[in-house]
C-alpha cells in the first residue's frame, strides 16, 4: 500500500478515536444548549478537514498528537460559544447534519487560499528573499562574490551598504499579504492554529481568529520565525531566512538596476552595467 494512503488511514482512525474519547468527558456530555450541535462527528470534521489537507500535513498530524489538537478545539469552543455561533453563521448551515460537510468544505477552501497566498509571497519581491530554498543560497552568495571581484567600485559601494535598507519581515508581510473574506480568514487561522504547534494566542486573539477578525498580514506577522518555517514546511515550501547583510546588498543592487528580479525564476544579472563591457545577462535562479 502506498505510504501516503497508510498515513491517511492511520490519521483518520486517530481522529475518530480521539473524538470519541473527548466525547466521553463529563464537560462534553454536559455542554450548554449553545453547543448541543458540537457533536463527536463535528470534531471528526474539524480533524479531517483541518489536519488532512495535503500529504505533508497528514504526516504532521500523524506525529503531532491528534487528540491534543482536537482537545484544543473543544476546550476553546466551550469557553467561546459565540465564536462557534459566528463560525456556524459563516457556514450557512440549515441543518445540524450539514455541519460536518460544511466544516470540511471551509477547511478545503482555507487550505487552497493559504496555498495561493504562499505562492504569491514566493513571487513577490522583496518578500521572495525570505523564501530562498537552502540549496539555492550558495548561488546568491557566489553571485555577490563574483560581482565584488568583477568591479572594485562596487566592492567599495557594497561595503558601505547597511542593514537599514531591509524592512523587517513582519512589516513586509503586513504590506504584501492579500486579504480574504472573513470566513476564509477564519479557516486559514484555524488551519494554522491546529497545524503549527509553536504558536499560542491569548483568548481574545483566538476569538478574533475564529471569527475572521484578524487580517492575514497581522496573522502572518504574529508568527515567530520557527512557526512560520513550520507552516511553510507543512505546505511543502522551503523556508530559509537570508542573512540580513546579504539581503541588504541584494536590495541595493536591485535599486541600482544591476540586478533585476524575475518573478518565479530569480535574479537577472546585468553584467554589462556591472563591468561596463558588452557581456550577456545571466539568470541566477532562487526558486
Amino acid at each position: 500500500m502506498d505510504e501516503s494512503v497508510t498515513y491517511r488511514i492511520a490519521v483518520r482512525y486517530q481522529i475518530r478515536q480521539a473524538s470519541q474519547e473527548i466525547a466521553k468527558q463529563s464537560s462534553f456530555r454536559s455542554r450548554t444548549a449553545s453547543l448541543r450541535d458540537l457533536t463527536p462527528e463535528v470534531l471528526v470534521a474539524f480533524g479531517e478537514g483541518f489536519l488532512m489537507q495535503g500529504e505533508s500535513s497528514v504526516k504532521t498530524a500523524f506525529f503531532g498528537n491528534v487528540k491534543r489538537r482536537l482537545q484544543k478545539v473543544w476546550d476553546f469552543l466551550k469557553r467561546a460559544p459565540k465564536a462557534w455561533e459566528t463560525l456556524k453563521k459563516y457556514l450557512g448551515v440549515s441543518s445540524v447534519s450539514d455541519l460536518p460537510k460544511k466544516i470540511k468544505e471551509l477547511a478545503r477552501e482555507g487550505y487552497k487560499a493559504l496555498g495561493k497566498i504562499v505562492k504569491k509571497l514566493q513571487n513577490t519581491f522583496p518578500l521572495s528573499l525570505y523564501f530562498v530554498p537552502k540549496n539555492k543560497m550558495p548561488g546568491l552568495t557566489d553571485l555577490l562574490n563574483r560581482i565584488i571581484e568583477a568591479s572594485p567600485a562596487l566592492k567599495k559601494a557594497l561595503a558601505k551598504v547597511n542593514t537599514s535598507v531591509v524592512q523587517p519581515l513582519d512589516r513586509l508581510l503586513q504590506k504584501y499579504v492579500p486579504n480574504l473574506s472573513r470566513p476564509l480568514k477564519a479557516a486559514v487561522f484555524i488551519w494554522i492554529w491546529l497545524n503549527v504547534a509553536e504558536i499560542s494566542w491569548d483568548f481574545e486573539s483566538l476569538i478574533a481568529g475564529f471569527t475572521g477578525g484578524i487580517s492575514l498580514g497581522e496573522l502572518f506577522s504574529s508568527l515567530p520565525e520557527s512557526a512560520l518555517g513550520a507552516l511553510l514546511a507543512s505546505l511543502g515550501v522551503g523556508f530559509h531566512l537570508l542573512p540580513v547583510m546579504i539581503a541588504a546588498r541584494i536590495l541595493w543592487l536591485v535599486a541600482q538596476n544591476l540586478l533585476e528580479w524575475v518573478p518565479g525564476k530569480g535574479f537577472k544579472v546585468r553584467w554589462d552595467r556591472i563591468t561596463g563591457e558588452r557581456v550577456p545577462s545571466e539568470l541566477v535562479r532562487t526558486v
